[in-house]
């Protein structure tokens, strides 16, 4: 019965935190990719303050943020895990019931890869395409690998999303963005 408790314990240990560790290492390399793409976007000299690479530098840096903390989660999860394992292992079976963390789906890494293919996908053609067409199709793409059996829907999400914050940009803040192939 220890063995399956302990076999149990490194199952759980591997699904809750390991695969934490590798998704934000991933997520946290894409975005210093990301980074270094968005600041090798052009800029005139008058941009000075908001400009086309602020929003991507912007997110990049959010994704490299959010990938650290998200190893630094992975990690202290493993290390919990190790002392339940421990706690397991010398018979204390109530005091494990303090430190469970809840039970959480893994990542599928085949998912993990596809979306940050997609990510960096979308860094690739974002100057030639244009903002709008870019964006469209990365969130169309983003949002169906989500939720396949509502495709219409994010259809429409993905294209009103980029024609909303495409105006909002250009209009009201008055940052060129790029236009690509419907300039």
């Amino acid at each position: 019965m220890t063995a399956t408790l302990e076999t149990e314990a490194l199952t759980t240990e591997h699904r809750s935190g390991r695969s934490d560790v590798s998704s934000g290492l991933v997520v946290a390399v894409a975005g210093a990719v990301l980074l270094v793409f968005a600041l090798h976007i052009e800029t005139t000299g008058k941009d000075l303050g908001i400009g086309p690479r602020t929003l991507p530098v912007a997110l990049s840096v959010m994704l490299i943020v959010s990938g650290l903390l998200l190893v630094g989660l992975g990690l202290r999860r493993v290390r919990v895990m190790g002392i339940e394992r421990e706690l397991m292992h010398y018979g204390d079976a109530e005091d494990v019931g303090e430190l469970v963390l809840p039970d959480e789906p893994p990542v599928p890494p085949r998912r993990l890869v596809v979306v940050v293919a997609m990510f960096i996908g979308y860094a690739l053609i974002f100057i030639p395409l244009g903002y709008m067409v870019s964006t469209a199709l990365y969130l169309a793409a983003m949002v169906t690998v989500i939720d396949r059996a509502r495709w219409k829907r994010n259809l429409v999400f993905a294209v009103l999303f980029a024609v909303i914050v495409y105006y909002a940009f250009t209009r009201l803040l008055a940052v060129q963005l790029p236009v690509g192939i419907l300039g």
